[in-house]
């Protein structure tokens, strides 16, 4: 969750020389029925600029964009019209997209936020995921999400007392999913941190904000594979323990020949 309007703009699809690539997927959500509707963004920057790449959903959940091949910070799918209304979104994140490729994205009330991976290759021969996991709070057809007070909190950690806003989904082992290149991975452990913020903006004004403001994040742990040499996908999927909703996110990785290096 971004708090911020987004502004949509006409966009038109940009000419790229022969060297364009194609990337298509299908959209669903957490029951596996095509999402009607959806907007997709193709991000080389932070966020949505005007240089961004945008494709529309079909009735089917269907979309097909043409690219510049690259780096690419973000992919971002929703339903512009449906977010923090009834719905979050699905990210990609640090995408090299270099070959036409397909995509397929899962979203509903769950958003992996800012999801990053690294590999311990000493004694543990694992992959860790960080992510920021959060669940749409008192959802409606007509009202954008409403903070409530019980959301903020204050806690001590690491002996400062910090401002958090948590509207994190209640998650269990088994809720948290892992997944390279589609196969599932299993999880070892997984940790509860704080991810500090650029601004406290939304914060009551009671609040003690001199220590900064967070939010929750989660450090889960993964069994690696063996991998082979090359680009690989990691997929994270969450469901809310209260509400079943689903959320998925995904990042790139490379590994090396011997399946280590990240």
């Amino acid at each position: 969750m971004k708090f911020r309007v987004l502004f949509l703009f006409i966009t038109f699809m940009p000419f790229f020389s022969h060297s364009a690539i194609t990337i298509e997927g299908t959209v669903l959500d957490g029951k596996g029925v095509p999402v009607s509707k959806c907007d997709v963004f193709f991000n080389k920057e932070k966020w949505i600029t005007k240089e961004s790449v945008h494709v529309t959903c079909n009735e089917h959940g269907q979309y097909t964009a043409q690219i510049e091949p690259g780096f690419y910070n973000s992919l971002y799918i929703c339903d512009e019209d449906k977010y923090a209304k009834t719905a979050l979104e699905f990210w990609g994140w640090n995408l090299n997209l270099t070959e036409s490729q397909v995509i397929n994205a899962s979203f509903e009330t769950i958003e992996v936020y800012s999801l990053s991976t690294w590999a311990s290759n000493g004694g543990s021969n694992s992959v860790f995921a960080s992510f920021r996991p959060m669940l749409l709070q008192n959802s409606s057809e007509t009202q954008k999400m409403q903070l409530k007070k019980d959301n903020f909190i204050q806690k001590v950690v690491n002996g400062k007392k910090i401002a958090i806003l948590n509207i994190a989904p209640e998650l269990s082992d088994e809720l948290i999913l892992g997944f390279i290149d589609n196969k599932p991975i299993d999880l070892i452990d997984y940790f509860w941190t704080y991810e500090k913020l650029d601004g406290c903006g939304h914060f009551p004004k009671d609040f003690d904000l001199s220590s900064g403001c967070y939010m929750p994040m989660v450090i889960a742990q993964f069994r690696k594979p063996k991998l082979e040499q090359g680009q690989h996908t990691l997929k994270v999927k969450l469901t809310d323990q209260k509400s079943g909703q689903i959320g998925e996110g995904i990042t790139h990785f490379t590994s090396n020949n011997s399946g280590y290096g990240f």
